[in-house]
């Protein structure tokens, strides 16, 4: 179905405590410089079921410090892109929009979902080869309580694997589960050492907006028949 989305504000999340200044310059590895200036969006859904009353505000809160706190492990995330060399990782932090969805529910995007238009529930447009943010976030929300977080990340600096690590922290230190979390290791320039290109590469090539999506929905018991 059509969706509607307004954005009713903006903030910048910085970490919650400064990058020291040995870890200020991340080099990009060779392949974070051959990868294509696009963004990798995740999109999670959640339900309001608590018997108590929606609070947004309080929601939007603890994700934002959540976040803050990611940030300080996930350091070149809140920095800038740097002429597709490396990240100035100078703690200027991410953009974090609240949104809030019009004239639809969570059920409805959920049990009718069209691909383009789940793209009005992210930060950024996935092909913008202009921007310097490696990471952006939006909380969508929906008249019913319920809400979405968007995330895009910059593909020069994280893949599926290492995107999923960001978000299972950030959902780990938002449960308050700190004890289980194993920081990350930014080596990448060191296993894949960066090269001198001839004038006029461009890693944007070949990127088009024509793309076939396909969906796949599992229900509950068919993850857990897979976990087993």
């Amino acid at each position: 179905m059509k969706v509607e989305v307004e954005v009713i504000s903006k903030e910048i999340i910085k970490p919650s405590s400064p990058t020291p200044d040995r870890l200020r310059h991340y080099q990009f590895s060779f392949l974070d410089q051959i990868a294509p200036q696009v963004y990798n969006p995740l999109l999670l859904f959640y339900e309001h079921k608590a018997k108590t009353q929606f609070n947004i505000t309080e929601i939007s809160n603890h994700l934002k410090n959540s976040l803050s706190e990611v940030l300080t492990l996930f350091y070149p995330l809140a920095g800038r892109i740097k002429h597709n060399q490396f990240i100035h990782c100078n703690d200027e932090g991410i953009p974090f929009f609240e949104a809030r969805v019009l004239d639809c529910t969570l059920s409805d995007v959920l049990n009718n979902p069209i691909p383009s238009e789940l793209n009005k529930f992210m930060p950024f447009e996935l092909d913008d080869i202009t921007n310097s943010f490696p990471l952006g976030v939006q909380l969508n929300i929906f008249q019913c309580g319920g809400f979405a977080i968007g995330q895009c990340i910059s593909h020069k600096i994280a893949d599926g694997s290492s995107y999923f690590m960001f978000s299972k922290i950030w959902a780990a230190i938002a449960r308050g589960d700190q004890a289980n979390i194993n920081p990350p290791e930014f080596v990448s320039s060191a296993l894949f050492p960066p090269k001198e290109f001839n004038i006029g590469f461009d890693g944007s090539i070949g990127i088009t907006r024509d793309r076939v999506t396909k969906r796949f929905v599992f229900d509950a018991s068919q993850i857990e028949n897979l976990r087993e």
